[in-house]
């Protein structure tokens, strides 16, 4: 018997991709779920910002119950996610952290922070990582790690980018253009959700004006085009910072 409730979910999925693709607001909420979710997939991201866009740190009810040894609170709602790594999608559920509560042993719940003290290490590995400036701030430092990301990706998946945005275009499609279209819409999303992560208020440094290449090419398609390129692009940035504090964190014990 089929699942109704992949089809319920995958018409849920199209409908946040056509409302995220409707303007800056709606797509920069996107990105400030997407930057917290950021161990997540694409797909994934999308259905929890459908569901719970003020997620914090999701996982499933094994995790939260023997891993961390947390109980789920009863009377919550999961969040619904398709899995694909079977023979025919399922649906499998998450919980974030504010559904759980803690026993007398559970295991503390510490999302990484970046604080005063860790710009400099956090500088030095995104000048050794992604060619940024050492003399810059750590916001044109990420903006700098999302601009080298996007051409490696781009240049990762030219032939795709070129036949959607070709597509659209038709025979007047110009294929320069389509490129710096895509590296701009990629680093300005990318640069958004990697400030917002690490606290830095992107909304301060950007405004609507570094959104506008985005509009030229909009659409459902492009929009989740963008939304995998800045899914991994972000992940590997976060992933690397997460690492570097934690280093961090471990040699600043010895130490003490």
């Amino acid at each position: 018997m089929p699942d109704n409730r992949i089809q319920t979910y995958t018409e849920l999925s199209e409908s946040t991709i056509r409302r995220i693709s409707h303007d800056t607001d709606q797509w920069t909420g996107f990105l400030e779920t997407a930057s917290r979710m950021y161990k997540y997939s694409y797909s994934d991201q999308l259905l929890i910002h459908a569901q719970r866009p003020d997620a914090t740190a999701c996982a499933e009810y094994d995790l939260w119950n023997q891993r961390m040894g947390r109980y789920v609170r009863r009377g919550s709602k999961g969040i619904a996610l398709i899995d694909y790594s079977g023979d025919v999608p399922a649906i499998r559920y998450v919980f974030d952290v504010s559904d759980t509560g803690a026993r007398e042993r559970s295991r503390p719940v510490s999302l990484w922070r970046i604080e005063p003290e860790h710009n400099q290490v956090i500088s030095s590995m995104l000048v050794d990582y992604y060619g940024a400036s050492e003399f810059a701030g750590l916001r044109d430092q990420l903006w700098t790690a999302a601009a080298n990301l996007a051409q490696e990706y781009f240049d990762g998946h030219s032939a795709l980018v070129h036949a959607i945005l070709a597509e659209i275009d038709g025979e007047e499609y110009n294929r320069d253009a389509g490129e710096r279209w895509f590296l701009d819409s990629v680093t300005v999303s990318a640069a958004y959700a990697l400030m917002n992560r690490c606290g830095l208020e992107p909304k301060e440094y950007m405004d609507e004006a570094d959104f506008t290449p985005l509009y030229e090419y909009l659409s459902p398609q492009t929009v989740s085009m963008l939304g995998e390129a800045v899914n991994q692009i972000d992940r590997e940035v976060l992933r690397e910072i997460e690492i570097t504090l934690r280093n961090h964190e471990r040699a600043q014990q010895r130490e003490n």
